[in-house]
């Protein structure tokens, strides 16, 4: 089996880099220029299939057939469905301009041709800017990042979809109140101190922005209260790691690092703007996440090592949307404000994940079980999932395949239960 593995990477190289050796790299030692140009395919192949059925006709995720969620199965709810799409497709570059002046920017198209939809949502090649920054290095305790970064909340969230260990990230258990997939526009601080031992981030960011209120009537002001950040407070964003054994020195960690060494850490994230989500009365109030995770990747042999992760995340109450009657000249009028890229729920939360695997060699067979749940009893998820990853070229040519199952429960709604069985190629040079 791994012989044909073998043979599949090889393909997979020639194929991939005549597209990316194309590109041209540069690098001047002495000067300290270097330009790197990088390409990451994530095709899938996802099966999916609802574990319970509504009853009555109508599609998958009606009100008839509730008991099916949005695109788990076929349209009749009664059966599977097979999805052939790609999951991401990125064109990459970074290096230096000088020796101290770092840059990264990449581009990203996701899910193309997920379910029959190939629109890009912005009539190019590729619908939006990823990330970009600069990073300046003053010293290996200081540096500076500004421009569009991952939100530094936990070892997860700065986790690069290059090298994750899992199939993909554990989004469901990510609630944030705005930004584009984790990120967001600011500037961080970020260094190793105390010998490698401490590891800090400070993001300073856009955050939640809403200087206005759609209302129904015409001319009418939009209530004070119903303005999310008044004062257009920065969002601030921090993280302190203990290197217990080992260093994560790069902006992007890594899921599994393929260490000859012992990496052992352990960190505290909290996340948090002023007046930035609506409360449950409808007024606003402080947003607010803290996180506390682990991470291990423990070398046995040279070709034996555990992986492990685990996180734990709360968030308070409070949501970035709001619909519903306000009080405007005296009347009761209709107001719509959502603020965009927002996953936060109204009551807060609690979610967490653990995820473990062991690798031999190039094969390695993990699990990981999900849990979020909302406060007061809104929705509940519990999602296991168990996979075996195919380390055939590390993170340059890998397969990875994973059966997972995900109830859902909303409160005064019938249960949900879905089944998917995913299995992704990837191809990163």
């Amino acid at each position: 089996m791994k012989q044909a593995l073998v043979l599949l990477s090889l393909l997979a190289v020639m194929l991939v880099s005549s597209v990316a050796g194309a590109a041209p790299v540069f690098k001047d030692e002495d000067k300290g220029i270097a330009v790197n140009v990088g390409v990451l395919l994530q095709p899938w192949f996802q099966m999916t299939m609802p574990g319970s059925n509504g009853a009555g006709p109508g599609a998958c995720g009606s009100a008839l057939r509730n008991r099916c969620s949005t695109g788990i199965g076929n349209a009749r709810g009664d059966g599977p469905a097979e999805d052939f799409f790609l999951r991401r497709a990125r064109l990459m570059i970074w290096g230096s301009v000088t020796k101290d002046l770092a840059y990264f920017a990449e581009t990203d198209e996701p899910n193309l041709g997920k379910g029959g939809n190939f629109n890009t949502g912005a009539g190019s090649a590729f619908s939006f800017i990823q990330d970009a920054f600069l990073s300046y290095t003053i010293h290996p305790a200081f540096k500076i990042d500004v421009g569009l970064f991952l939100i530094p909340l936990s070892h997860h969230t700065l986790e690069g979809a290059t090298s994750l260990n899992a199939l993909d990230y554990h989004s469901d258990e990510i609630r944030f109140p705005t930004g584009r997939i984790f990120r967001d526009t600011g500037i961080q601080f970020r260094g190793l101190a105390l010998q490698d031992h401490l590891h800090y981030r400070l993001a300073i960011t856009e955050g939640v922005r809403n200087s206005a209120l759609v209302v129904t009537t015409a001319g009418a002001p939009a209530p004070a209260h119903s303005v999310l950040n008044p004062g257009s407070v920065p969002r601030f964003t921090a993280q302190i790691r203990g290197n217990i054994m080992g260093s994560e020195p790069d902006f992007f960690f890594k899921g599994i690092y393929f260490s000859e060494k012992p990496i052992i850490s352990v960190g505290l994230g909290g996340d948090w703007q002023s007046e930035a989500a609506f409360k449950l009365n409808h007024h606003h109030g402080d947003y607010a996440a803290l996180s506390a995770d682990a991470f291990v990747e423990y070398p046995l042999t040279p070709k034996d090592e555990i992986i492990g992760k685990v996180n734990y995340f709360y968030y308070a109450q409070g949501n970035e949307s709001f619909t519903g009657p306000v009080l405007v000249n005296g009347m009761m009028v209709n107001s719509t404000v959502a603020v965009p890229g927002a996953t936060s729920v109204p009551q807060g939360s609690s979610a967490a994940y653990a995820e473990v695997g062991f690798r031999h060699d190039f094969i390695e067979p993990l699990a990981y079980l999900e849990v979020f749940k909302a406060r007061k009893d809104e929705q509940s998820i519990l999602a296991p999932h168990v996979g075996v990853n195919f380390w055939v070229l590390k993170h340059n040519f890998n397969v990875k395949t994973d059966v997972g199952y995900k109830r859902t429960e909303v409160k005064a709604q019938t249960m949900k239960k879905d089944i998917l069985w995913t299995t992704q190629a990837q191809m990163f040079f």
